[in-house]
């Protein structure tokens, strides 16, 4: 993904947002275009450096990527994640965030690993 970003930029079907202060990356988040659709995209990545974790910087990078999918077009923004216990922490901070529960698909990744699907409609 990086690739074809850092090649085609803004023409790319993935595009990344960084958070920074000076030059150190805070967080980050990658989001792109989901395949076959008309207006959703993906989320395919949001993190935090763990040392910055509950200053809220994950939280404006979503919101960022929320008003970038909007730009372009988006009506929806799909966010995907295991549902492994050592992942609660991230559904909850999706949910925090205002993030929807769309759906949990068992077993999924591997059996006890399930696919967790959470959806913010624009």
């Amino acid at each position: 993904m990086w690739t074809e970003f850092a090649a085609k930029g803004e023409k790319s079907w993935y595009h990344f947002l960084a958070a920074r202060q000076g030059e150190d990356i805070l967080g980050f988040a990658a989001y792109g275009r989901r395949p076959l659709t008309e207006a959703t995209f993906d989320l395919y990545w949001i993190g935090t450096g763990q040392q910055f974790q509950g200053r809220g910087i994950g939280k404006k990078l979503l919101q960022r990527v929320v008003n970038e999918v909007r730009n372009l077009g988006g009506k929806l923004l799909i966010i995907e994640t295991c549902g492994r216990p050592e992942y609660e922490p991230t559904r909850q901070f999706y949910l925090r965030a205002g993030c929807e529960l769309e759906a949990r698909i068992r077993d999924f990744y591997a059996p006890g690993d399930d696919l967790v699907v959470f959806t913010i409609h624009l």
